[in-house]
């Protein structure tokens, strides 16, 4: 095992009610060619019997692969920004990976993001392209969005939490942490508050990540029992940010009809929406709303092609 002193990257892995999907995350890690590394597991398990299989499967990944140090933790906390704070702060490495229990590290993901941390002390934050795969489409969709500081003062165009690399002096220097308040959007506001602070980020082009969307019990579907999180982000951004955060939760209840696991009816649906946006839904969401109730597949296609066409316009025309 790799002593404390000597780790210089830190796998940070939150992980609640998944064990299942966990274990091919952990796969993906212990496959990385890289050396003085650290795997930190922190458990947001509020059930003893997901908490034990976590323990397990890190036993078995410690006995299997003992040149990575391994470490388990259990937060209480109520949400994921919770679970990943208390990660960042018994993490050992001098640059910290963030990655989702249900996401896959590609080959080479932390060696070549380890390198551009390093080439760049004054760095805080890098972010790489993903290959995405989202249910039941079968094709693989590349995303990535290249930094532009004056094209992203209202947060970073990145995919995911998982496609994160940051330097962890940096950050704790900075006072910079998950806001625990919010239950959901944690990234896109640690992200902004980074920005703001006029902190050093960079993105790169490779996909390093395969983020996994489906109806698994992942954020991006899971119900909107709450929206207090609106109002957190509100209060803290002001009223620009609003119609932001009324497509994030269009976007929800698409991807719940997407993966076919919303129960509530069309009629329902915007009944809700109009509560919790104080608005009618938009012409956007009607339409990505009857293009899933003729094949959800069809639909992933068209947002296929608009998302490439997208990414060249603004990784090219727009650049």
């Amino acid at each position: 095992m790799t002593r404390a002193e000597n780790i210089l990257v830190t796998v940070l892995i939150p992980t609640r009610n998944r064990p299942q999907l966990l274990q091919r995350t952990l796969a993906s890690v212990a496959q990385q060619n890289i050396t003085r590394m650290e795997v930190c597991v922190v458990d947001n398990n509020p059930d003893e019997v997901f908490s034990a299989a976590v323990k397990q499967s890190i036993y078995e990944f410690e006995r299997l692969y003992p040149h990575i140090s391994w470490q388990y933790f259990h937060s209480p906390k109520p949400f994921a920004a919770g679970a990943r704070n208390d990660g960042m702060k018994i993490a050992k490495g001098k640059y910290i990976c963030l990655l989702d229990d249900d996401d896959e590290l590609l080959d080479n993901s932390i060696e070549t993001r380890v390198k551009h941390m390093m080439a760049d002390p004054d760095l805080a934050l890098l972010y790489c392209a993903s290959i995405s795969n989202i249910y039941p489409y079968p094709f693989e969709m590349y995303r990535y969005y290249h930094f532009k500081k004056r094209r992203h003062q209202e947060g970073l165009m990145m995919m995911s939490c998982s496609c994160i690399i940051i330097n962890k002096h940096i950050f704790e220097y900075n006072d910079l942490l998950f806001d625990e308040t919010l239950r959901r959007m944690e990234d896109y506001d640690l992200c902004r508050r980074l920005i703001k602070m006029n902190l050093k980020v960079k993105s790169i082009p490779q996909a390093l990540v395969r983020i996994n969307l489906h109806p698994d019990t992942r954020m991006s579907s899971n119900s909107l029992e709450y929206i207090d999180f609106k109002e957190i982000l509100i209060r803290k951004w002001k009223h620009g940010i609003e119609e932001y955060l009324n497509s994030y939760i269009e976007g929800v209840f698409i991807w719940r009809n997407c993966f076919g696991i919303e129960k509530k009816s069309y009629t329902e649906t915007c009944g809700l929406l109009s509560g919790y946006m104080k608005r009618k839904p938009s012409l956007a969401f009607k339409a990505k709303y009857l293009l899933i109730s003729v094949s959800p597949v069809l639909f992933l296609g068209v947002y296929h092609f608009f998302i490439t066409i997208s990414q060249f316009y603004k990784n090219k025309v727009f650049n």
